[in-house]
């Protein structure tokens, strides 16, 4: 099939089409995982686990084979949400968070229904699908370990930084920049006269109070007054 002899209204129609097939077909592929771990399929196939035959057997790279499986033991155990997939209501990511998070809190069926009605009544992110998961159980927000590689240098520089934040914790310190880059909006600063445009001013003014009817010998305290008064103009 030729794509570019589409025309836009079918190329549109098309893709939501196919959108529609994809979402039938996640449904039937997560029915038939369930079905191959209810028969243990994958141990007459010489495979420890149904997680090592979906990689190796079926080709599915660890992290989609991780989702894949807990996406189907959460239709398992809430049916419910098998027409939400169909219907492209409720996608394999939250899905597969909705195992994870009901997992971890021990919930019942009733709690996994409500989780499950909380998750898809809007769009959500990742992040606030999963807040909104673990507020819901009442469970404590996880901690994310994220792993950075640097040169020697970058590292110098980032212990010299932690030490003028006066912070030893790494995550502490990064949640401080990122405030002061994030939160706090950037303010336009009236850039402060140079040191040389201010000797330039001081001359100025006292070649003016030195011009007038009284010359001073020395700089009296009307030339002071005259001239703390122009610095608190600049």
């Amino acid at each position: 099939m030729n794509l570019k002899n589409l025309k836009n209204e079918v190329l549109v129609q098309n893709t939501k089409n196919l959108i529609k097939e994809e979402n039938r077909i996640l449904a039937k592929v997560l029915a038939h995982f369930q079905e191959i771990e209810s028969r243990k399929l994958y141990l007459e196939l010489g495979y420890g686990s149904l997680f090592l035959f979906a990689v190796k057997e079926l080709g599915y790279k660890e992290a989609s084979a991780q989702r894949r499986i807990e996406a189907m033991r959460f239709l398992k155990k809430t049916p419910e949400a098998r027409t939400l997939v169909e219907k492209g209501n409720l996608n394999l990511s939250n899905l597969s968070l909705l195992e994870r998070v009901s997992r971890e809190a021990q919930a019942t069926h009733s709690q996994n229904v409500a989780a499950l009605n909380l998750i898809q009544a809007e769009p959500n992110s990742a992040a606030q699908a999963e807040s909104k998961l673990r507020g819901y159980f009442k469970l404590e927000n996880k901690k994310r370990v994220v792993r950075i590689e640097m040169d020697e240098e970058t590292y110098q520089l980032w212990l010299a930084t932690k030490s003028k934040l006066g912070e030893a914790k790494d995550a502490v310190a990064i949640k401080k920049l990122c405030e002061s880059q994030v939160e706090k909006p950037q303010k336009k600063v009236r850039q402060a006269p140079t040191t040389r445009t201010a000797g330039v001013v001081l001359r100025r003014e006292l070649l003016k109070q030195a011009s007038g009817e009284k010359r001073c010998s020395k700089i009296c305290g009307f030339c002071v007054s005259s001239i703390m008064g122009l610095f608190m103009k600049i």
